[in-house]
């Protein structure tokens, strides 16, 4: 690039059209890496959460199975 220093939008017009193409598919792809990777991490956190309330419901489960075997 022909700028030295910070790109901003203030002196964004000082690149050629060719450069600020270049400066704004480099900003798409970190843009897309960064969604892909908060994706990722609440979809691991979802999977934990449903993996904790199949556990809470199993052991609601065995709880209720013990008090019916104990009543007979």
């Amino acid at each position: 690039m022909s700028f030295s220093g910070k790109i901003t939008r203030f002196n964004m017009y000082e690149l050629s059209s060719y450069e600020r193409l270049q400066y704004q598919r480099g900003r798409r792809a970190e843009a897309l890496a960064m969604a892909q990777k908060q994706a990722a991490l609440a979809n691991s956190l979802a999977a934990i959460q449903q993996n904790q309330a199949v556990a809470i419901g199993n052991l609601v489960s065995k709880v209720a199975m013990q008090r019916l075997s104990r009543r007979v």
